[in-house]
């Protein structure tokens, strides 16, 4: 099961009806998530849905949360906090940093140049960065890139 799904509840719903609560406004939540306006009034009416209940009053213009979506957002509140605590103790932040691998493709100037300063700096600041570098003409680098042996050119 995925992280995001809490016994069938979708936490990216809980998460939408948090910020929209919080911010008064499905169009506001909406932009803090990076989501369209439909798409966020999507997620709280599966969420309605799912849970039997209605959250929000939508019978006209002006934002008001039910009974049951004020009681809902307490609930709402502690499960993104406790999700928060699990990923930091339990996650790819807690501990050690992660080891990541980076191939890097590059020309002779280039890495001659600017590249092996920024790599250093690179490896300075990410401790668990490992690079894979690779110097080639433009056009070999492309094709790399094209095929996916590669990440960044």
């Amino acid at each position: 099961m995925p992280y995001d799904t809490l016994a069938g509840m979708n936490l990216r719903f809980v998460e939408a009806f948090y910020w929209v609560v919080s911010l008064k406004s499905v169009t506001r939540a909406a932009e803090k998530l990076y989501l369209t306006q439909s798409a966020m009034s999507s997620r709280i009416s599966a969420l309605e849905e799912e849970l039997g209940v209605l959250l929000l009053d939508r019978r006209d213009k002006q934002f008001r949360l039910t009974v049951a979506g004020l009681r809902f957002f307490t609930y709402a509140e502690r499960l993104l906090q406790m999700q928060r605590e699990i990923k930091a103790e339990m996650g790819a932040n807690a501990g050690a940093p992660q080891a990541m691998t980076l191939r890097m493709g590059a020309i002779e100037s280039v890495l001659h140049s600017w590249l092996i300063p920024m790599v250093q700096q690179l490896q300075d600041e990410h401790q668990g960065l490992e690079l894979e570098m690779t110097v080639e003409t433009t056009p070999v680098l492309l094709d790399q890139v094209r095929r996916g042996t590669l990440d960044l050119i």
